[in-house]
């Protein structure tokens, strides 16, 4: 997956962001094999603003998991 792709399921789980909350831990697993397994989410080698932008993701599906 290019960072491409990665901005464009970012976008696509704000945009949809009521039907996430209903998959929340299932998403949230999802961007963390994401940030294990993809060169464009390496902190050492990454891209910062992608990097951070996942993290904030993941950060708001844990609360939303957390809530359910």
């Amino acid at each position: 997956m290019a960072a491409k792709e990665m901005r464009a399921l970012l976008d696509l789980m704000r945009e949809n962001e009521e039907r996430v909350q209903g998959m929340a831990a299932a998403c949230q697993e999802f961007l963390g094999e994401a940030r294990l397994h993809l060169t464009i989410l390496d902190p050492e080698v990454g891209e910062d603003e992608l990097i951070k932008a996942v993290a904030a993701a993941q950060e708001k599906l844990s609360a939303l998991a957390r809530s359910v």
